[in-house]
């Protein structure tokens, strides 16, 4: 999965806030530790303890004796670790001996009059209040913890466990707001690839956000567009089949317009028998795009010998090279065997090796080589032609596109060729692509092995061949 992809941004950004947050509380909770005037409120119970903790220590003096209180003062030393000493009203030390911030704390209280006071020295906490003791006098308590009270924050577990609990909600999060987006995604690609109908409303279920409305209007694009091809191709191959009539009947009157007809109507004669002849062979090549675009045509499970199919069809092609003064030369012939329509793939194959007789220099050869890798058969047919603009090597498996209009005009060609060849292979599971070499165009043919033993069949009808 690639960095810039839009469901790691969006992960990665919650993920990331989550955690600025979680930072960003604790750090809030801690400045408000350290501004906070009276920590007692920080305290809660345990300022309550405190308060309890004076008034023992102050009805032991007052009832049981300094004696008695000197006991305590140790056992609460050597158990709870703290320091204990008791003033009088007038803030003079019943206790020796007496620490500074001790005395600081009682000085405070006697002169401000307030109950509770603390000062923070060294790390450590000095607490102090006044207490009336049941007799009636007046004392000051004041106590210094041993450790002293912080602020502890967070643990650094629970921080990384609330950063890790943000990162799965993140992760659900992005994959619900992504997921929509992908199916799309896929839904894009297969109808690229020709499957009109795909379809993306199924997949996104009850979802009534503004991707699901995305997914719906696309759907809507794809059946405007799907109705639109499907009606070209119905118009194309209805055009098609209406010219064979009027074609078949134009045969027949030139030959009956020969039997009257000598001298100079000869020629003019030639010429629209030419003419015609050329007109039923495009639409010959108009209806077999139209069966391969269709899906009228069902590849049959033959088992065909693909490298004597193709010296059947390099021995045709030479027949008509060799008058042009262009021969096509096989430079390596690995049998391979792969499942399929032999009359198909005969006439994809021919399409492009007539192609490049079409456009190879005279004197040239055409070299055919067919190989094995890995799984598939691979062949490679070269012409030694003035090649394609790399801007339109993309374009020349559509149906009557053009390289050169006034080159392909003067070889006759009409851009159904390379279309049908196209067609073909994919229809076989393999695929085509062009490319410009050192002085002409490489076309190379991949498509799938089949493992089964080789029971070659013919198919009783062949395709038409641009």
């Amino acid at each position: 999965m690639k960095y810039r992809s839009l469901f790691l941004k969006i992960f990665f950004c919650f993920w990331l806030a989550a955690a600025a947050m979680i930072g960003a509380l604790n750090l809030m909770l801690w400045l408000t530790f350290i501004q906070d005037p009276n920590p007692e409120r920080r305290r809660g119970a345990a300022g309550e303890a405190l308060n309890l903790y004076a008034e023992s220590a102050v009805h032991v003096y007052d009832s049981e004796g300094a004696q008695a209180f000197e006991q305590y003062v140790n056992r609460s030393l050597k158990e709870a670790g703290t320091e204990i000493e008791l003033f009088d009203g007038d803030g003079k030390s019943l206790t020796t001996p007496t620490a500074a911030e001790a005395a600081s704390v009682a000085a405070e209280i006697k002169g401000t009059q307030q109950h509770i006071s603390h000062v923070t020295a060294l790390g450590r906490i000095t607490w102090g209040r006044p207490v009336t003791a049941p007799s009636g006098r007046v004392y000051i308590f004041v106590t210094r913890l041993r450790q002293p009270y912080v602020f502890r924050g967070l643990p650094p577990l629970g921080i990384a466990l609330s950063i890790l609990a943000a990162g799965v909600i993140s992760y659900l999060l992005a994959l619900y707001l992504t997921s929509p987006v992908k199916k799309l995604k896929s839904v894009v690609q297969s109808f690229a690839e020709g499957n009109l109908e795909a379809r993306v409303a199924p997949q996104l279920g009850s979802r009534h956000d503004e991707l699901a409305d995305l997914g719906r209007e696309f759907d809507h694009m794809a059946e405007r567009i799907a109705a639109l091809i499907s009606s070209q191709k119905r118009l194309l191959a209805d055009i098609s089949h209406e010219l064979r009539s009027p074609l078949a009947r134009l045969t027949v009157a030139l030959e009956l317009a020969r039997k009257s007809t000598t001298g100079k109507g000869e020629a003019a004669l030639d010429r629209i028998e030419m003419e015609s002849e050329r007109v039923n062979a495009l639409v010959g090549q108009l209806l077999a795009l139209t069966r391969l675009e269709s899906g009228a045509e069902r590849v049959p499970p033959q088992m065909i010998g693909l490298e004597e199919l193709l010296e059947e069809i390099i021995d045709d092609a030479n027949y008509e090279a060799k008058p042009l003064h262009k021969e096509v030369k096989v430079l390596q012939l690995a049998p391979c065997r792969v499942r399929g329509s032999s009359e198909l793939l005969r006439s994809g194959i021919e399409n492009v090796i007539r192609n490049a007789i079409r456009y190879t220099a005279e004197g040239t050869a055409i070299e055919v080589s067919l190989t094995t890798r890995l799984d598939k058969a691979i062949l490679t047919v070269r012409d030694h032609g003035p090649g394609v603009p790399e801007s339109e090597l993309q374009h020349i498996f559509e149906p009557f596109y053009r390289v050169g209009e006034a080159r392909e005009r003067s070889s006759g060609g009409v851009g159904l060729g390379l279309s049908i060849a196209d067609r073909t292979v994919k229809l076989h599971g393999g695929c085509i692509r062009a490319e410009n070499v050192n002085g002409g165009l490489l076309i190379t043919i991949g498509l799938p092995l089949s493992v089964s033993p080789a029971v070659i069949q013919h198919a009783p009808e062949r395709m038409p061949v641009a």
